[in-house]
């Protein structure tokens, strides 16, 4: 749902990637640009989702688990997509070497 609402408020990183599909019975290689980063910093969802009262937490069974509806993840990440197209990505220098390239595909 993350990379979802990443692509409907306009994050603008893309990382190359690839795919192969049979065309006519033969192996085709599709290239594709991918809104691909480390995703550590998905978990700033949570916390918004918990400041607004949209997360409910609690056991399921020996597990720990987390309720929310996947319209409200969007809907708080396309908020803060809106301010800023790149929360989502460790700032440079931090040392992330999966959000240096997708902040790399916007510069360049």
């Amino acid at each position: 749902t993350l990379h979802l609402a990443e692509l409907l408020g306009g994050a603008p990183y893309r990382v190359p990637k690839h795919c192969t599909v049979l065309q006519d019975g033969r192996p085709v290689r599709i290239d594709y640009g991918e809104n691909d980063h480390c995703c550590k910093r998905f978990t700033l969802a949570g916390e918004w989702l918990v400041g607004q009262g949209m997360q409910s937490e609690g056991p399921v069974g020996h597990a720990h688990a987390r309720l929310v509806r996947a319209r409200d993840v969007v809907g708080v990440a396309l908020e803060r997509l809106a301010r800023d197209p790149l929360i989502f990505l460790h700032p440079p220098g931090a040392g992330c070497t999966e959000c240096d390239a997708a902040r790399a595909s916007v510069a360049g």
